[in-house]
């Protein structure tokens, strides 16, 4: 029962007595409490430095990548340069993203490096590392637009490769999936052109009903009707 009046010596006493409990316990478990407390420390220092290096990496790995968006960008002059055709800039952007991703990985910059990567390596016929790089990306940029760019350059890259099977595969699991994507008719459309290449005309044929369908107005749906038209004829 608890006195209105407590003994302040032996609250005093008591809390001596829990003291030398744990300083007992502490004794028996040393290796326990320094472990714990070299980990907190390291906790303590380590987090925000790996904070403040990160935000320093990203802040060098965002000025490699406007080096490669000006090779992106570059004038080809056969003469006068500063490259003397389109290969050689891609060439050139594309190693540049490259560096991003291995000197600086885990930044939010290597993410897009990545992916710029892809596209280059795409443009160059490197279909598989475009597929490989394209596939990373559209993970690691899952629920933004260049998330749903990545996953149709992936597409992409196994067409270029003439892997259809795996295309079409990629290709429909996006359609049913992603009706809100901003990319879904693009993907739709290559969809009905793999449906062709694989010699099945008809799922083609209802590929470009239903898109011409749901985009009549849009420029998509427009393009669906007039690839309808074509088969037709």
């Amino acid at each position: 029962m608890t006195t209105a009046y407590e003994n302040p010596l032996h609250t005093h006493v008591a809390e001596q007595s829990e003291v030398k409990k744990w300083l007992v316990w502490a004794k028996q478990h040393q290796e326990m409490v320094f472990v714990g407390g070299l980990v907190i420390l390291l906790v303590a220092v380590g987090v925000p430095y790996y904070l403040h290096t990160q935000e320093k990496a990203d802040e060098d790995a965002q000025g490699v990548l406007s080096l490669a968006q000006y090779y992106q960008h570059a004038q080809v002059d056969a003469k006068n340069g500063p490259f003397k055709s389109e290969a050689e800039k891609n060439d050139k952007a594309m190693t540049t993203f490259q560096r991003i991703v291995t000197d600086f990985p885990g930044t939010p910059t290597a993410k897009l490096a990545r992916y710029y990567t892809a596209k280059d390596q795409l443009i160059l016929g490197q279909f598989g590392q475009a597929y490989s790089n394209f596939d990373v990306a559209s993970q690691e940029l899952k629920g933004t637009v260049l998330g749903d760019e990545a996953y149709l350059g992936k597409i992409l890259a196994l067409e270029s490769d003439n892997k259809l099977s795996q295309a079409i595969g990629s290709a429909e699991i996006f359609v049913k999936s992603n009706t809100n994507s901003f990319v879904y008719p693009e993907v739709a459309l290559t969809l009905s052109d793999l449906y062709l290449k694989n010699q099945n005309k008809d799922k083609a044929v209802e590929q470009l009903k239903a898109i011409a369908k749901t985009y009549a107005d849009s420029n998509w749906g427009k393009e669906a009707a007039s690839r309808l038209a074509n088969l037709k004829s």
